[in-house]
Protein backbone atom coordinates (compact mmCIF):
# COMPACT_ATOMS: atom_id res chain seq x y z
CA UNK A 1 0.00 0.00 0.00
CA UNK A 2 1.76 3.35 -0.85
CA UNK A 3 1.96 5.75 1.67
CA UNK A 4 4.01 8.95 2.61
CA UNK A 5 5.86 7.97 5.60
CA UNK A 6 7.45 5.87 3.24
CA UNK A 7 10.96 7.71 1.59
CA UNK A 8 11.34 5.72 -1.48
CA UNK A 9 7.50 6.49 -2.36
CA UNK A 10 7.99 10.39 -1.20
CA UNK A 11 10.96 10.30 -3.66
CA UNK A 12 8.44 8.74 -6.35
CA UNK A 13 5.88 11.18 -6.23
CA UNK A 14 8.26 14.03 -5.88
CA UNK A 15 9.97 13.04 -9.26
CA UNK A 16 6.79 13.13 -11.05
CA UNK A 17 6.37 16.67 -9.79
CA UNK A 18 7.85 19.76 -10.87
CA UNK A 19 6.54 23.57 -10.28
CA UNK A 20 9.59 24.92 -11.95
CA UNK A 21 9.53 23.21 -15.49
CA UNK A 22 7.15 23.56 -17.76
CA UNK A 23 4.68 20.33 -17.88
CA UNK A 24 5.66 17.07 -20.31
CA UNK A 25 5.05 14.11 -21.34
CA UNK A 26 5.32 12.97 -17.43
CA UNK A 27 9.39 11.49 -17.63
CA UNK A 28 11.37 11.91 -13.89
CA UNK A 29 11.24 15.35 -12.82
CA UNK A 30 8.74 17.15 -14.35
CA UNK A 31 5.02 16.99 -14.40
CA UNK A 32 2.72 15.49 -16.51
CA UNK A 33 0.73 17.98 -18.94
CA UNK A 34 -2.89 18.07 -18.52
CA UNK A 35 -5.24 18.98 -20.89
CA UNK A 36 -7.31 21.94 -20.03
CA UNK A 37 -10.70 23.75 -20.83
CA UNK A 38 -10.01 26.69 -23.60
CA UNK A 39 -9.46 27.03 -27.53
CA UNK A 40 -5.58 27.52 -26.69
CA UNK A 41 -4.10 25.04 -29.16
CA UNK A 42 -7.03 25.27 -31.86
CA UNK A 43 -6.21 29.22 -31.86
CA UNK A 44 -2.62 28.78 -32.19
CA UNK A 45 -3.17 26.11 -35.02
CA UNK A 46 -5.80 28.29 -37.39
CA UNK A 47 -3.25 31.90 -36.55
CA UNK A 48 -0.25 29.37 -37.66
CA UNK A 49 -1.72 28.14 -40.60
CA UNK A 50 -4.00 30.35 -42.10
CA UNK A 51 -0.85 32.97 -41.83
CA UNK A 52 2.16 30.58 -43.44
CA UNK A 53 5.41 32.23 -42.89
CA UNK A 54 3.82 35.21 -41.24
CA UNK A 55 2.09 34.84 -38.59
CA UNK A 56 2.73 37.40 -35.42
CA UNK A 57 1.37 35.89 -32.60
CA UNK A 58 1.96 37.17 -28.04
CA UNK A 59 0.62 34.80 -26.05
CA UNK A 60 -0.34 36.48 -22.44
CA UNK A 61 -1.01 35.71 -19.14
CA UNK A 62 -0.08 35.87 -15.27
CA UNK A 63 2.74 34.24 -13.90
CA UNK A 64 3.06 30.48 -13.09
CA UNK A 65 -0.59 30.27 -14.78
CA UNK A 66 1.14 27.63 -17.71
CA UNK A 67 2.05 29.42 -20.64
CA UNK A 68 5.22 27.61 -21.39
CA UNK A 69 3.77 24.36 -20.42
CA UNK A 70 1.31 24.86 -23.25
CA UNK A 71 3.82 25.91 -25.69
CA UNK A 72 6.16 22.80 -25.27
CA UNK A 73 2.71 20.93 -25.55
CA UNK A 74 1.62 22.69 -29.16
CA UNK A 75 5.04 21.49 -30.13
CA UNK A 76 4.96 18.39 -29.01
CA UNK A 77 1.36 17.71 -30.80
CA UNK A 78 2.59 19.26 -34.07
CA UNK A 79 5.38 17.13 -34.13
CA UNK A 80 3.35 13.98 -33.75
CA UNK A 81 1.13 14.60 -35.78
CA UNK A 82 3.60 15.52 -38.53
CA UNK A 83 1.78 18.81 -39.35
CA UNK A 84 5.31 21.02 -39.23
CA UNK A 85 5.22 23.89 -40.86
CA UNK A 86 8.75 23.58 -41.94
CA UNK A 87 10.78 23.64 -39.17
CA UNK A 88 10.35 24.74 -35.49
CA UNK A 89 12.70 26.11 -33.47
CA UNK A 90 11.96 26.52 -29.48
CA UNK A 91 13.97 29.71 -28.75
CA UNK A 92 13.98 30.08 -24.32
CA UNK A 93 15.16 33.34 -23.03
CA UNK A 94 16.09 31.74 -19.88
CA UNK A 95 18.60 29.18 -20.99
CA UNK A 96 21.50 31.09 -20.73
CA UNK A 97 20.52 34.42 -19.77
CA UNK A 98 18.30 36.19 -17.13
CA UNK A 99 15.92 37.83 -18.86
CA UNK A 100 14.34 40.52 -16.41
CA UNK A 101 15.48 43.50 -18.35
CA UNK A 102 16.68 41.81 -21.36
CA UNK A 103 16.08 44.13 -24.48
CA UNK A 104 15.58 43.91 -28.84
CA UNK A 105 19.24 43.24 -29.40
CA UNK A 106 19.59 40.77 -26.42
CA UNK A 107 16.01 38.69 -27.49
CA UNK A 108 17.23 38.91 -31.03
CA UNK A 109 20.52 37.29 -30.21
CA UNK A 110 18.80 34.75 -27.97
CA UNK A 111 17.15 33.86 -31.30
CA UNK A 112 19.48 33.65 -33.76
CA UNK A 113 21.50 31.12 -31.21
CA UNK A 114 19.12 28.79 -31.33
CA UNK A 115 18.17 29.01 -34.81
CA UNK A 116 22.52 28.36 -35.15
CA UNK A 117 22.08 25.71 -33.17
CA UNK A 118 18.88 24.05 -34.44
CA UNK A 119 20.59 24.32 -37.90
CA UNK A 120 23.92 23.18 -36.96
CA UNK A 121 22.12 19.69 -35.63
CA UNK A 122 20.20 19.38 -38.96
CA UNK A 123 23.51 20.11 -40.80
CA UNK A 124 25.30 17.47 -39.16
CA UNK A 125 22.48 15.02 -40.25
CA UNK A 126 22.62 15.72 -43.67
CA UNK A 127 24.79 13.24 -45.20
CA UNK A 128 22.64 12.33 -48.35
CA UNK A 129 21.73 15.78 -48.94
CA UNK A 130 23.55 17.61 -51.80
CA UNK A 131 26.92 18.64 -51.40
CA UNK A 132 25.43 22.17 -52.57
CA UNK A 133 23.42 22.08 -49.35
CA UNK A 134 26.34 22.14 -47.02
CA UNK A 135 28.80 24.02 -48.52
CA UNK A 136 26.10 26.93 -48.47
CA UNK A 137 25.83 26.64 -44.58
CA UNK A 138 29.22 26.61 -44.26
CA UNK A 139 29.19 29.69 -46.03
CA UNK A 140 26.68 31.18 -44.10
CA UNK A 141 28.20 30.22 -40.72
CA UNK A 142 31.75 32.08 -42.51
CA UNK A 143 29.58 35.10 -43.27
CA UNK A 144 27.85 35.12 -39.68
CA UNK A 145 30.61 34.92 -37.91
CA UNK A 146 32.86 37.60 -39.92
CA UNK A 147 29.71 40.28 -39.74
CA UNK A 148 29.70 39.71 -35.42
CA UNK A 149 33.23 39.69 -35.26
CA UNK A 150 33.19 43.20 -36.61
CA UNK A 151 30.01 44.49 -34.83
CA UNK A 152 31.17 42.91 -31.30
CA UNK A 153 34.68 44.78 -31.93
CA UNK A 154 36.45 41.47 -31.35
CA UNK A 155 40.18 41.75 -31.50
CA UNK A 156 42.08 38.82 -33.99
CA UNK A 157 45.13 37.09 -32.94
CA UNK A 158 47.60 35.19 -35.22
CA UNK A 159 46.86 31.88 -33.47
CA UNK A 160 42.81 32.09 -34.73
CA UNK A 161 41.71 33.19 -31.53
CA UNK A 162 39.54 36.17 -31.62
CA UNK A 163 39.22 37.81 -28.36
CA UNK A 164 35.96 40.13 -26.97
CA UNK A 165 35.06 41.93 -24.22
CA UNK A 166 31.59 40.34 -22.26
CA UNK A 167 30.67 41.29 -19.14
CA UNK A 168 33.93 43.79 -18.85
CA UNK A 169 36.15 40.85 -19.30
CA UNK A 170 37.99 39.70 -21.76
CA UNK A 171 36.81 36.79 -23.23
CA UNK A 172 39.11 34.38 -26.10
CA UNK A 173 37.24 32.52 -28.64
CA UNK A 174 39.06 29.93 -30.62
CA UNK A 175 38.49 29.28 -34.18
CA UNK A 176 39.49 26.09 -35.20
CA UNK A 177 36.73 24.65 -34.76
CA UNK A 178 33.98 27.23 -36.29
CA UNK A 179 30.72 25.81 -35.33
CA UNK A 180 31.67 25.71 -31.43
CA UNK A 181 33.11 29.33 -32.16
CA UNK A 182 30.11 30.35 -33.56
CA UNK A 183 27.70 29.27 -31.09
CA UNK A 184 30.36 30.12 -27.93
CA UNK A 185 29.65 34.11 -29.30
CA UNK A 186 26.46 34.07 -29.50
CA UNK A 187 25.85 32.28 -26.34
CA UNK A 188 27.84 35.20 -24.88
CA UNK A 189 26.68 38.31 -26.70
CA UNK A 190 22.79 37.07 -25.83
CA UNK A 191 24.57 36.98 -21.76
CA UNK A 192 25.97 40.31 -22.11
CA UNK A 193 23.32 42.12 -23.35
CA UNK A 194 20.44 40.57 -21.24
CA UNK A 195 22.25 41.22 -17.61
CA UNK A 196 24.51 44.43 -18.84
CA UNK A 197 23.07 47.90 -18.28
CA UNK A 198 22.51 49.84 -21.11
CA UNK A 199 25.41 52.00 -21.39
CA UNK A 200 27.77 48.69 -21.34
CA UNK A 201 25.99 47.07 -24.52
CA UNK A 202 27.37 46.39 -27.80
CA UNK A 203 23.88 48.84 -29.28
CA UNK A 204 23.97 46.23 -32.08
CA UNK A 205 21.56 47.62 -34.71
CA UNK A 206 18.61 44.80 -34.83
CA UNK A 207 18.53 45.09 -38.69
CA UNK A 208 21.19 43.92 -38.96
CA UNK A 209 20.66 40.85 -36.56
CA UNK A 210 17.68 40.31 -38.51
CA UNK A 211 20.12 39.74 -41.81
CA UNK A 212 22.22 37.49 -40.19
CA UNK A 213 18.83 35.69 -38.99
CA UNK A 214 17.46 35.45 -42.37
CA UNK A 215 20.41 33.55 -43.74
CA UNK A 216 19.85 30.56 -41.66
CA UNK A 217 16.11 30.80 -41.52
CA UNK A 218 16.21 30.88 -45.52
CA UNK A 219 18.94 28.00 -45.74
CA UNK A 220 16.06 25.98 -43.61
CA UNK A 221 13.26 26.78 -45.73
CA UNK A 222 15.55 24.90 -48.41
CA UNK A 223 15.88 22.04 -46.82
CA UNK A 224 12.37 22.06 -45.62
CA UNK A 225 11.36 21.73 -49.57
CA UNK A 226 9.94 25.50 -49.46
CA UNK A 227 7.81 25.44 -45.88
CA UNK A 228 8.90 28.73 -43.98
CA UNK A 229 9.88 27.80 -40.14
CA UNK A 230 8.36 28.40 -37.14
CA UNK A 231 10.26 30.54 -34.28
CA UNK A 232 8.70 29.88 -30.45
CA UNK A 233 10.29 32.42 -28.12
CA UNK A 234 9.93 31.45 -24.28
CA UNK A 235 10.29 33.80 -21.41
CA UNK A 236 9.77 36.89 -22.58
CA UNK A 237 6.83 36.99 -20.39
CA UNK A 238 9.77 37.71 -17.91
CA UNK A 239 11.20 40.74 -19.10
CA UNK A 240 10.20 42.79 -15.85
CA UNK A 241 11.68 46.08 -17.12
CA UNK A 242 9.03 48.46 -18.37
CA UNK A 243 11.88 50.10 -21.12
CA UNK A 244 13.09 46.56 -22.08
CA UNK A 245 9.23 45.33 -22.39
CA UNK A 246 8.44 48.59 -24.57
CA UNK A 247 11.36 48.29 -26.55
CA UNK A 248 10.97 44.63 -28.03
CA UNK A 249 7.33 44.57 -28.06
CA UNK A 250 6.74 47.94 -29.99
CA UNK A 251 9.92 49.99 -30.96
CA UNK A 252 11.57 47.27 -33.09
CA UNK A 253 8.19 46.33 -34.81
CA UNK A 254 9.78 46.79 -38.28
CA UNK A 255 12.67 44.10 -37.46
CA UNK A 256 9.74 41.76 -36.11
CA UNK A 257 8.37 41.98 -39.42
CA UNK A 258 10.83 41.07 -41.44
CA UNK A 259 12.18 37.86 -40.18
CA UNK A 260 11.13 35.40 -42.64
CA UNK A 261 8.90 32.96 -40.25
CA UNK A 262 6.20 32.91 -38.31
CA UNK A 263 7.09 33.81 -34.78
CA UNK A 264 4.89 32.57 -31.40
CA UNK A 265 5.98 35.22 -28.23
CA UNK A 266 5.11 34.82 -24.66
CA UNK A 267 4.56 38.41 -23.92
CA UNK A 268 4.92 40.15 -20.06
CA UNK A 269 1.03 40.11 -19.33
CA UNK A 270 1.36 43.32 -17.42
CA UNK A 271 2.65 45.44 -20.38
CA UNK A 272 -0.29 44.06 -22.42
CA UNK A 273 -2.39 46.46 -20.54
CA UNK A 274 -2.73 50.02 -19.15
CA UNK A 275 -0.76 52.47 -21.62
CA UNK A 276 0.73 50.16 -23.36
CA UNK A 277 -1.96 47.85 -24.82
CA UNK A 278 -3.20 50.04 -27.89
CA UNK A 279 -0.03 50.03 -29.32
CA UNK A 280 0.84 46.23 -28.20
CA UNK A 281 -2.42 45.42 -30.34
CA UNK A 282 -1.84 47.47 -32.73
CA UNK A 283 1.48 45.82 -33.61
CA UNK A 284 0.95 42.39 -32.95
CA UNK A 285 -2.90 42.35 -32.89
CA UNK A 286 -4.51 41.50 -29.69
CA UNK A 287 -2.88 38.75 -27.81
CA UNK A 288 -3.59 35.39 -26.64
CA UNK A 289 -4.57 34.85 -23.35
CA UNK A 290 -3.98 31.75 -20.95
CA UNK A 291 -6.22 32.52 -17.99
CA UNK A 292 -5.87 30.20 -14.87
CA UNK A 293 -8.23 27.45 -13.85
CA UNK A 294 -10.85 27.31 -12.25
CA UNK A 295 -10.89 27.43 -8.98
CA UNK A 296 -13.35 25.66 -6.91
CA UNK A 297 -15.16 27.10 -3.99
CA UNK A 298 -14.42 25.77 -0.19
CA UNK A 299 -18.19 25.23 0.25
CA UNK A 300 -18.52 22.82 -2.97
CA UNK A 301 -18.74 19.48 -3.61
CA UNK A 302 -16.66 20.41 -7.22
CA UNK A 303 -13.11 19.84 -7.70
CA UNK A 304 -12.46 20.69 -11.61
CA UNK A 305 -10.89 17.46 -13.58
CA UNK A 306 -7.42 18.85 -13.67
CA UNK A 307 -6.49 18.97 -10.54
CA UNK A 308 -7.90 15.59 -9.90
CA UNK A 309 -5.69 14.51 -13.02
CA UNK A 310 -2.52 16.11 -11.33
CA UNK A 311 -2.72 14.41 -8.63
CA UNK A 312 -3.58 10.80 -10.09
CA UNK A 313 -0.57 11.00 -12.62
CA UNK A 314 2.39 11.90 -9.28
CA UNK A 315 0.70 8.44 -7.82
CA UNK A 316 -1.16 10.58 -5.30
CA UNK A 317 -4.60 9.24 -5.97
CA UNK A 318 -5.16 7.44 -2.93
CA UNK A 319 -3.19 9.58 -0.83
CA UNK A 320 -5.34 12.79 -0.41
CA UNK A 321 -8.94 13.24 0.66
CA UNK A 322 -11.30 15.79 -1.88
CA UNK A 323 -11.52 18.20 1.36
CA UNK A 324 -7.81 18.85 0.84
CA UNK A 325 -7.31 18.71 -2.25
CA UNK A 326 -10.29 21.16 -2.86
CA UNK A 327 -8.59 23.48 -0.27
CA UNK A 328 -5.06 23.39 -1.76
CA UNK A 329 -7.02 23.67 -5.27
CA UNK A 330 -8.80 26.86 -4.12
CA UNK A 331 -5.97 28.23 -2.20
CA UNK A 332 -3.63 28.14 -5.05
CA UNK A 333 -6.02 30.60 -6.94
CA UNK A 334 -6.25 28.45 -10.33
CA UNK A 335 -2.50 28.73 -10.71
CA UNK A 336 -0.93 25.75 -12.06
CA UNK A 337 2.81 26.10 -10.68
CA UNK A 338 1.29 27.34 -7.14
CA UNK A 339 -0.82 24.04 -6.81
CA UNK A 340 2.03 22.48 -7.69
CA UNK A 341 4.33 23.59 -5.38
CA UNK A 342 1.47 23.17 -2.11
CA UNK A 343 1.37 19.43 -3.53
CA UNK A 344 4.81 19.21 -3.14
CA UNK A 345 4.79 20.95 0.31
CA UNK A 346 1.75 19.02 1.42
CA UNK A 347 3.84 15.91 0.98
CA UNK A 348 6.79 16.89 3.14
CA UNK A 349 4.20 17.75 5.93
CA UNK A 350 2.63 14.95 5.84
CA UNK A 351 5.74 12.97 5.92
CA UNK A 352 7.11 14.80 8.60
CA UNK A 353 3.69 14.47 10.96
CA UNK A 354 3.93 10.70 10.35
CA UNK A 355 0.97 10.64 7.45
CA UNK A 356 0.51 7.99 5.49
CA UNK A 357 -1.74 10.29 3.24
CA UNK A 358 -2.04 14.10 3.14
CA UNK A 359 -4.63 15.24 5.83
CA UNK A 360 -6.50 18.12 5.79
CA UNK A 361 -3.58 19.41 8.90
CA UNK A 362 -1.00 19.10 6.02
CA UNK A 363 -2.75 21.10 3.46
CA UNK A 364 -3.81 23.99 6.28
CA UNK A 365 -0.18 23.85 7.23
CA UNK A 366 0.73 24.72 3.79
CA UNK A 367 -1.79 27.44 3.14
CA UNK A 368 -0.82 29.08 6.52
CA UNK A 369 2.79 29.13 5.35
CA UNK A 370 1.75 30.63 2.10
CA UNK A 371 -0.26 33.49 3.74
CA UNK A 372 2.50 34.54 5.99
CA UNK A 373 4.91 34.64 3.18
CA UNK A 374 2.95 37.17 1.31
CA UNK A 375 1.91 39.64 4.16
CA UNK A 376 4.47 42.54 2.94
CA UNK A 377 1.98 44.22 0.53
CA UNK A 378 2.07 47.74 1.21
CA UNK A 379 -0.83 50.34 2.13
CA UNK A 380 -0.60 51.38 -1.72
CA UNK A 381 -0.82 47.98 -3.09
CA UNK A 382 -3.39 47.03 -0.77
CA UNK A 383 -5.98 50.13 -1.36
CA UNK A 384 -5.57 49.80 -5.21
CA UNK A 385 -6.61 46.30 -4.33
CA UNK A 386 -9.48 46.98 -2.27
CA UNK A 387 -10.56 49.57 -5.20
CA UNK A 388 -10.44 47.26 -8.15
CA UNK A 389 -12.02 44.47 -6.22
CA UNK A 390 -15.05 46.66 -5.28
CA UNK A 391 -15.41 48.09 -8.80
CA UNK A 392 -13.93 45.29 -11.14
CA UNK A 393 -11.49 48.13 -12.93
CA UNK A 394 -8.20 50.00 -13.26
CA UNK A 395 -6.66 46.84 -14.46
CA UNK A 396 -4.00 49.57 -16.27
CA UNK A 397 -2.55 50.73 -13.32
CA UNK A 398 -2.25 47.33 -11.44
CA UNK A 399 0.72 45.67 -12.95
CA UNK A 400 2.59 44.96 -9.70
CA UNK A 401 0.11 43.34 -8.69
CA UNK A 402 -0.86 40.91 -11.61
CA UNK A 403 3.08 40.69 -11.61
CA UNK A 404 2.93 39.30 -8.12
CA UNK A 405 2.50 35.46 -7.71
CA UNK A 406 -0.22 36.62 -5.17
CA UNK A 407 -3.13 39.18 -5.58
CA UNK A 408 -5.21 40.55 -8.36
CA UNK A 409 -6.75 37.36 -10.64
CA UNK A 410 -8.06 38.00 -14.13
CA UNK A 411 -10.40 34.97 -14.84
CA UNK A 412 -11.89 33.60 -18.21
CA UNK A 413 -15.00 35.59 -19.28
CA UNK A 414 -18.05 34.87 -18.20
CA UNK A 415 -21.18 35.87 -19.76
CA UNK A 416 -18.99 37.89 -22.10
CA UNK A 417 -17.81 40.16 -19.33
CA UNK A 418 -14.08 40.02 -17.47
CA UNK A 419 -13.90 38.21 -14.21
CA UNK A 420 -11.33 39.91 -11.88
CA UNK A 421 -10.92 38.61 -8.21
CA UNK A 422 -8.54 38.63 -5.18
CA UNK A 423 -6.19 35.97 -5.18
CA UNK A 424 -7.67 33.76 -2.35
CA UNK A 425 -4.56 33.62 -0.09
CA UNK A 426 -4.37 37.81 0.12
CA UNK A 427 -8.65 37.61 0.85
CA UNK A 428 -7.56 37.57 4.92
CA UNK A 429 -5.04 40.70 4.39
CA UNK A 430 -7.11 42.38 2.45
CA UNK A 431 -9.81 41.87 4.75
CA UNK A 432 -7.86 43.09 7.88
CA UNK A 433 -7.00 46.16 5.87
CA UNK A 434 -10.34 46.70 5.47
CA UNK A 435 -11.21 46.35 9.01
CA UNK A 436 -8.49 48.87 9.34
CA UNK A 437 -9.51 51.64 7.36
CA UNK A 438 -12.55 51.25 8.60
CA UNK A 439 -11.75 51.74 12.24
CA UNK A 440 -9.18 54.90 11.04
CA UNK A 441 -12.49 56.51 9.37
CA UNK A 442 -14.08 56.13 12.66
Amino acid sequence: MPSLTDIKYLEKVRNKLNAEKPAGIGREGETEYQEREGELQRRLNLEVYSQEGKARILLTGQIGVGKSSELRNFFRQRVRQKKRAGFWVVCDLEKEEHPERCGATGVFLTILRDCWDAAKNLESKLRYKPGNIRDEFHRIRDEISERLIDWLKGVRSDDDTVMFRFGGTDFPIYFRNKDQALALILVKAAQHEAVSYRSERFGLVPDRLIELLNMLLGWLKKVHNGNPPLIIIDHVDKIRDEPSAREVLTEVVPQWQRINSSVIMTAPYEYTLGEMRHSVESYWGPPLMLYPLDIPEPDSNHIPEIYIDIINSCGLSDLIDSDSLKRIAHYSGGIPRTFVQFIIQACLEAHLAGHESIKISDAQSVIYAAERAYQDYGEKELELLDYISDNKIGLGSASTLLRSPVGLLVLSPKAGEQQIRIHPLAESLLDRYRAKKGKDRK
